[in-house]
């Protein structure tokens, strides 16, 4: 059994960010323009199983990071971590969200789609990472929120 819950403190979520891959130092202070945190905890053990964070980012509510500990994988608590940061963004007043995902297809089930970078707003610093196109092939995604 699990628990999302909201929380005012990053550093536990940066390290799970971290381990799982994304780009994300592990730091005490959440990011500039960071809305709103949750994290998912174990409520046997206390564990910490996933974690999101919501943003602003160039004007645009962004989904900056989402992540599950690869043993709670599968379960589904990424598609609720995800459902309640999309939630939050509505009640924001947000009528889009946006992300750069690693796991595109992981969105796509859940009505994201792919925008040309071209075409995405300035949300992402991918294209100055050392990682991108190297061995990260991240894709911008949109999903427009219902009102």
């Amino acid at each position: 059994m699990y628990q999302i819950t909201p929380t005012q403190f990053f550093y536990p979520l940066s390290v799970l960010y971290h381990e799982s891959g994304l780009e994300v130092t592990p730091s005490q202070e959440a990011p500039e323009g960071t809305l709103a945190l949750w994290r998912c905890d174990d409520l046997e053990d206390g564990s910490l199983l996933g974690a999101a964070t919501l943003q602003m980012r160039a004007g645009h509510h962004v989904l900056a990071h989402l992540a599950v500990a690869e043993p709670a994988r599968g379960q589904g608590l990424g598609a609720e971590l995800l459902a309640v940061a999309e939630a939050q963004a509505v009640r924001l007043g947000a009528k889009e969200l946006w992300l750069v995902g690693k796991v595109p297809d992981f969105y796509r089930q859940f009505h994201w789609v792919e925008v040309p970078r071209e075409d995405a707003p300035p949300i992402s610093k991918c294209l100055t990472c050392d990682q991108f196109q190297v061995d990260c092939f991240p894709s911008i995604m949109r999903k427009v929120l219902p009102r």
